[in-house]
């Protein structure tokens, strides 16, 4: 029963459900919101039952089910990944529309930041490598924006955080920078993500960089070799996250 529920909170939030990235509407549909209901009663009842009955249960466990409990009813988790200086940040902050998130040509971003709705700006640590931002943006009514440090950051330990994080995703936003796209150590990371199953859409950022024939020729070299990770083309976004925000 318990990795059958496990299986089933994958679907969280998938297909129909959701509406569009700048959409301020419910991410679920009625039927989705009845499995949601239906899941948490089950969730619930193993719960009791595990603490009724003094189940020897490893702590592992009892905190990936208390976890689920937790984040069944949260919002649309879109996460951000990608290389450093593939300018992820720079894409937060033109879909946010405002300078929310720290921008450089090194490492900035040296924690998991989860940007969330909120009446004021304001940034609540949640651990030494994760924090919370609050935001007063419309699309962050309906989803959570992860932004997460460089896959192939110099502390290695960033890119544990972020294998631990995507996982929990409904959508990855794979960034690739025009100046060096696809490269060796990012279809490693995106085989990872192939593994766990997620909905990929690739951004490719910094196209103000290329002549139109580039991007023709880049986006073509994206498709065929993510069409050999993947065993589709996935969606490929071409833009330059800087000019968006000027």
């Amino acid at each position: 029963v318990y990795v059958l529920i496990m299986e089933h909170s994958a679907f969280r939030y998938k297909g129909e459900a959701m509406r569009g990235l700048g959409s301020s509407r419910k991410l679920l549909t009625e039927r989705h919101e009845a499995l949601v209901e239906q899941e948490r009663s089950a969730l619930k009842a193993l719960q009791s039952a595990l603490n009724a009955f003094g189940a020897d249960v490893a702590p592992g466990d009892t905190r990936t089910l208390d976890e689920i409990l937790a984040h069944l009813g949260e919002l649309f988790m879109l996460v951000i990944a990608g290389e450093f200086n593939s300018g992820k940040s720079s894409f937060t902050n033109a879909l946010l529309g405002d300078k929310v998130v720290a921008e450089g040509v090194t490492p900035t971003t040296d924690r998991i930041t989860l940007i969330r709705h909120g009446d004021h700006i304001e940034e609540i640590p949640k651990g030494d490598y994760i924090v919370e931002r609050h935001f007063p943006a419309d699309v962050l009514r309906s989803m959570v924006i992860v932004d997460t440090p460089g896959t192939n950051a110099v502390i290695r330990r960033h890119e544990e955080l972020t294998s631990e994080f995507i996982p929990r995703a409904d959508l990855v936003l794979f960034v690739t920078s025009a100046d060096r796209p696809f490269t060796e150590s990012e279809r490693a990371f995106l085989e990872m993500i192939r593994e766990w199953g997620k909905k990929v859409v690739i951004v490719l950022n910094k196209v103000d960089l290329l002549s139109e024939p580039e991007r023709v020729q880049i986006e073509a070299f994206i498709t065929e070799h993510a069409t050999k990770l993947f065993g589709f083309a996935p969606e490929i976004f071409a833009v330059s996250a800087r000019a968006a925000q000027k």
